[in-house]
């Protein structure tokens, strides 16, 4: 008989290997630094989104695609260990995966080098379109076109929450505007996307796509959101001493995601989202520090961190 286990959050996009290294300072041309920190662990948009929602109680599953080199069983394997279903994650026999290698200052600083990895994209006729269905969020990041808008088509058939994590403007972005739920987008995605007006006019045009609700993230600055049918509104960041960056968006996502599934109101979803990606600082990688769900609600009904 075959499993038909149904998850909560379904997962598309990619997947990387990190190597992360924290120095004092970033060194000129032609110089050695010593890494004061070390650290190898999976990343990814998407994945790491899934981690946190792992971590919080909810079932995930991950589609993906991977080499079967050392990077890419690295990744399954981390995967796995975090209680994600990889039934989906492709494995592409004799190509390279997704590496990274994250250079970290103190305060956070980052110089991030990578390399795509020869894996193939997922195409459309490889989505498992039943395990979509019978889930209740699917998660976006945009990044494998054809496969994310024929994802986005099974959910919107099936009533399934559709959410992107949007970090830049790709080829088929305009395809799958339309079909997701909840636009969550950074900063730059939205002036790629819309290079003039104020914030309030860029989420505008964002919920005029049909999405539920926009939120715009600006790093430091917070985020914007608005609901259709309401009023925009800002959410500033939590104060923490910030080690590493990375991930933080990733795991706002995931926040966010929980914050659906639990019906919570926007703004606490997005309060949620934001103490959840400020304590992902507080160490080096993006998922070493992500942070139990009594953390998250310490901050967002106390405010103490």
């Amino acid at each position: 008989m075959p499993d038909t286990k149904r998850f909560d959050v379904v997962g598309l996009g990619q997947c990387s290997f990190d190597i992360l290294g924290r120095l004092s300072e970033f060194p000129a041309p032609d110089q050695k630094s010593e890494l004061n920190e070390i650290k190898f662990q999976g990343g990814g948009p998407v994945a790491t989104a899934l981690v946190a929602l792992s971590r919080l109680g909810v079932s995930v599953s991950f589609c993906g695609r991977v080499g079967d080199d050392d990077f890419g069983q690295k990744i399954q394997a981390g995967l796995v260990e975090e209680n994600v279903d990889c039934r989906s994650l492709l494995i592409d026999k004799g190509a390279t995966s997704q590496v990274a290698f994250i250079a970290v200052v103190e305060g956070g600083h980052r110089n991030i080098f990578w390399h795509r990895g020869t894996a193939r994209p997922i195409k459309a006729n490889e989505v498992d379109n039943t395990l979509i269905a019978q889930s209740k969020v699917l998660h976006l990041d945009g990044l494998q076109h054809e496969a994310s808008v024929a994802a986005a088509r099974t959910a919107r058939d099936n009533g399934v929450i559709t959410v992107l994590d949007g970090g830049s403007v790709r080829e088929g972005t305009a395809a799958l505007l339309p079909l997701i739920d909840h636009l969550v987008v950074s900063e730059k995605f939205a002036n790629q996307l819309i290079p003039e007006g104020s914030v309030e006019e860029k989420l505008g045009v964002l919920l005029s796509f049909g999405a539920v609700a926009a939120t715009i993230t600006s790093g430091v600055k917070g985020s914007w959101t608005q609901e259709r049918g309401g009023l925009a509104f800002h959410q500033a960041t939590f104060n923490v001493d910030v080690v590493d960056t990375t991930g933080c968006g990733d795991v706002f996502h995931g926040a966010y995601i929980y914050g659906l599934l639990q019906g919570w109101e926007l703004p606490r979803i997005v309060k949620a989202a934001a103490a959840c990606a400020a304590l992902k600082t507080r160490q080096l990688g993006g998922r070493t520090a992500i942070p139990t769900l009594a953390e998250i609600i310490n901050i967002i009904d106390t405010k103490v961190i």
